[in-house]
């Protein structure tokens, strides 16, 4: 059996079984199957490691609060506008450049967006719900819209293009901030 009919026989098994959580991590699947859009009950779905380009297939998934596409190629994510819901998102180790998406994801509390091509997190300011980002060995060079998410608890911004000084101010700025990781 390949790993496409796999990935398929899952999504048929959580569609009988209206299972709220679908695993179709370490596939090596380079595409997503079209049947997923047919799992609008989802609530929790990982992607995680494997050759995934393209997640617009995703779009009919709005029930979504947990959303895994780690260790993938995926450069596009505008489909997570759709998912009012989400609460944590796994994107760590992706070709991601723009996040602009997120700005509608009020809900959002986890981030893991490290070991990505972003360079302006501008659409972060307005998630009054972040406790945990993780930004690390990116493009970024003016990290000034974090000081606005004032319900960090968990900031990761190493291996970017910071200046210490500029980081320790940006923090000290922060009142619920616990670890603080920029070296």
């Amino acid at each position: 059996m390949d790993n496409i009919q796999l990935a398929e026989e899952k999504i048929a098994q959580c569609k009988a079984e209206k299972i709220p959580y679908l695993n179709l991590s370490d596939l090596e699947l380079e595409s997503i199957p079209e049947s997923i859009g047919q799992l609008t009950w989802l609530g929790a779905l990982s992607l995680s490691r494997n050759k995934i380009s393209n997640i617009e297939v995703l779009a009919p998934l709005t029930n979504i609060h947990k959303l895994a596409f780690s260790d993938n190629n995926i450069q596009d994510i505008d489909v997570i506008q759709h998912f009012p819901k989400l609460k944590h998102l796994f994107m760590k180790h992706n070709n991601i450049n723009d996040i602009n998406s997120i700005k509608q994801l009020t809900k959002l509390k986890k981030i893991e967006a490290n070991h990505n091509d972003i360079d302006n997190i501008d659409s972060l300011a307005h998630l009054e719900e972040l406790v945990f980002l993780d930004l690390a060995h990116n493009k970024l060079s003016n990290a000034k819209p974090i000081v606005d998410i004032n319900s960090l608890v968990w900031l990761c911004l190493e291996g970017n293009l910071l200046e210490k000084h500029t980081l320790i101010e940006i923090v000290s700025k922060l009142p619920k901030i616990r670890h603080f990781t920029y070296q």
